[in-house]
């Protein structure tokens, strides 16, 4: 049964970037303390914290230090050692199982998982086994440590396959969708259903409400819901989906807050910042209803532009005080309504 963690108590994030700043922001406006571990000693989350630990995120005794420190224990991304979670959520209070987060890591397990539950999932293959026959497109990834498009490219032939990768068949996409749910002690709940367009495989945009058929967001819900049904688990979690040729495909789990889910600081009653750390105390989030908004990622390159925009244009900015450096996401931006801007921000 999960704990009831109340304000004035601490939550521990593994994780310093801009999901733990905007988790601890929230934590912070609920009247929680905030413990936070990161190997950047500028992370920008740091300001937002009570406790801050720096060290990488492999260093065990490290993370039982923030545990030590907390009532529950969080963190803003999946790529963090499995073995020391499944040691420490057996001694302190972590609510997101360590069986989903090793799914997650792993983008042959996640598919297999998929399939184990029913979701449909694009043709694929293990480049270690020679089961292989690859004619057409195909994208090569790696299984581990695979974010923003890194690990990726694209192959037409056996002869460009490496071991220790997972190869997708290639599909045309009517659409990209992210389904940002949350569970809480009463159950599920869908905080967004977003549209998404990627560039260079970074999130681009994002809008609300999808332009998706009734069916097929159904279709994503369920999927969604039969994931969080199985599992020991508790706080945000989102699923990336295709659609192609009008049919509901499974992409990819993130058992954390998204960056697609950004979009419900303004479109939504409770954001997923707020909506996850309730889950995770152990407190009800409720019903979560959304308006028609629109996000657009902001890269480095682009910072002078959103800056000079909201001048010009009424609009959300939240920047996160991170180093502007090519393609490295350093903020976001929300608009009311359908907003389009010109394509070329640089």
């Amino acid at each position: 049964m999960i704990k009831t963690i109340l304000p004035k108590s601490t939550i521990g994030i593994i994780g310093g970037g801009q999901l733990g700043r905007m988790l601890a922001m929230s934590a912070k406006e609920m009247g929680y303390k905030v413990a936070i571990l990161d190997p950047a000693e500028d992370a920008c989350a740091r300001k937002f914290a009570d406790y801050f630990i720096h060290s990488a995120f492999n260093v065990y005794e490290n993370i039982e230090k923030l545990c030590k420190l907390s009532n529950v224990v969080t963190f803003e991304f999946e790529n963090i050692d499995i073995d020391s979670y499944k040691k420490l959520e057996n001694k302190y209070n972590f609510v997101q199982s360590s069986r989903l987060l090793e799914i997650s890591q792993h983008r042959l397990k996640e598919k297999q998982y998929a399939e184990s539950l029913g979701i449909p999932t694009v043709k694929y293959f293990d480049s270690n086994k020679d089961d292989y026959d690859i004619s057409g497109k195909y994208v090569m990834k790696t299984t581990r440590f695979g974010y923003d498009g890194k690990g990726q490219s694209i192959i037409s032939s056996n002869e460009e396959v490496e071991k220790d990768t997972i190869l997708e068949e290639l599909i045309d996409l009517d659409k990209e969708i992210s389904v940002v749910a949350v569970k809480d002690i009463e159950g599920i709940e869908i905080v967004a259903v977003v549209e998404n367009e990627h560039r260079e495989n970074i999130l681009y945009r994002s809008n609300i409400p999808a332009n998706i058929t009734k069916e097929q967001e159904e279709k994503a819900i369920d999927y969604t819901k039969r994931i969080l049904d199985d599992n020991d688990y508790y706080g945000v979690l989102t699923v990336e989906y295709f659609i192609s040729d009008g049919e509901v495909i499974f992409n990819e789990i993130a058992p954390r807050v998204h960056n697609s889910g950004h979009i419900t600081q303004e479109s939504a009653t409770k954001s997923q910042f707020r909506a996850h750390i309730e889950a995770i105390c152990g407190l009800k989030v409720g019903k979560i209803e959304n308006r028609e908004a629109t996000l657009y990622n902001i890269l480095g390159q682009n910072e002078e532009y959103f800056i000079n925009l909201i001048t010009k244009k009424q609009g959300y900015l939240h920047l996160y005080e991170k180093e502007a450096r090519h393609n490295r996401k350093i903020g976001h931006m929300n608009f009311l309504g359908s907003v389009y801007l010109e394509d070329d921000f640089e």
